[in-house]
């Protein structure tokens, strides 16, 4: 599957998010270039589990740095926002 674009309000503002699909159940989440994270979803596509930039800062992905001055982390320590990433997602690939 290729990357793909997904937009979620967040204080009122529009945040649009490029989505990675993995090979597994994963789905990398970038902002601005930055990463954010990767979200896991289940077959019903929900999202089952979620992993913030800083705890996949193990060199996995260092072609996406995460740049903390855009807020590239709070996104996935919100489980609203993981709730938004999580069903715009399941829309676009067509789980939901």
């Amino acid at each position: 599957m290729d990357p793909f674009n997904i937009v979620i309000r967040r204080d009122g503002k529009q945040l649009g998010l490029n989505i990675h699909p993995k090979q597994d159940a994963g789905f990398m989440v970038l902002f601005e270039g930055s990463l954010v994270g990767e979200v896991f979803l289940d077959q019903q596509g929900e999202i089952w589990d979620a992993i913030s930039a800083r705890e996949l800062a193990d060199g996995k992905n260092q072609d996406y740095p995460c740049d903390e001055s855009i807020d590239c982390e709070g996104l996935l320590f919100d489980k609203v926002m993981i709730a938004m990433i999580g069903d715009e997602i399941s829309k676009t690939i067509g789980l939901n």
